[in-house]
């Protein structure tokens, strides 16, 4: 998660967001916060702002500022906070919504009258702009088996191309969406993109470990022979330099209308 944060400050190049928020938020929430490091970092960039960060897992450091709290929580759950939020953040949230609009919707209910919602995430497809993405034809197999098997489990992974119009649809006003690309590997020759591209290296075969078993297993029955052989094969087509592989990167955010 942490390595996720660092990849994101990069290609923000050192912003935790991109809505227009105030410039002295009162109260924040982060949903999916993980190990918190994103919660944190907010916490002390914006002193005046109560920052409270939700996951499944009491995965968060002991220590935090005195204005971050972390809570145990699954936001897919009917929200009960009894105040609002002046923001709410949610990155990397993929694989992990069965129900987008009743998500969306609670956001909404959930801001003060001209609040902002942000999500961040990437597209689980692997593109080039120089065809080269067609030689990957393991990684290519292995994203469709994603997309198909997280599908069939109910938390499709590409999904992020979808959230801007369902914003739209429960009632977000000033709806942006951006598009960045993040590389795989060191293959570009612009220095802040290689070293993106390194760190994605290293996030994306991690990736590839942590999705295929449970995915591939328990949802297509593969064999873990199968697993095993897909996966070697996935990550070997990931350190191919000829093969300029990127992620497109979504940036969504909405305004509650006031």
């Amino acid at each position: 998660m942490d390595l996720v944060h660092h990849i994101y400050s990069l290609v923000l190049r050192g912003k935790l967001h991109l809505a227009p928020i105030r410039d002295k938020p009162q109260r924040v929430l982060d949903l999916g916060t993980g190990t918190g490091i994103w919660a944190i970092d907010f916490a002390d960039e914006y002193s005046s702002a109560e920052v409270v960060g939700t996951d499944l897992s009491p995965i968060q450091p002991d220590w935090t500022p005195p204005n971050c709290v972390f809570e145990i929580d699954d936001f897919e759950d009917d929200w009960v906070y009894k105040n609002p939020f002046d923001f709410i953040h949610a990155r990397e949230l993929e694989g992990c919504i069965s129900n987008p609009e009743k998500l969306f919707r609670q956001a909404l209910d959930s801001l003060t009258p001209g609040g902002y919602f942000e999500l961040q995430a990437q597209r689980g497809c692997f593109m080039s702009d120089d065809g080269t993405a067609d030689k990957a034809t393991t990684l290519q197999s292995w994203a469709e088996k994603i997309l198909e098997s997280s599908s069939k489990f109910g938390k499709p992974i590409d999904c992020a191309y979808l959230w801007k119009e369902v914003m739209e649809k429960v009632g977000f006003e000033d709806v942006h969406e951006e598009v960045r690309k993040i590389p795989i590997g060191p293959w570009p020759k612009d220095p802040a993109l290689k070293e993106i591209g390194k760190c994605q290296l290293v996030q994306s075969a991690q990736a590839i470990e942590s999705y295929t078993p449970k995915l591939f297993g328990a949802v297509l029955g593969w064999s873990q022979e199968e697993i095993q052989v897909m996966m070697a094969q996935a990550k070997s087509e990931l350190k191919d330099r000829s093969i300029h592989l990127y992620l497109p990167v979504y940036f969504i955010w909405g305004k509650k209308p006031e």
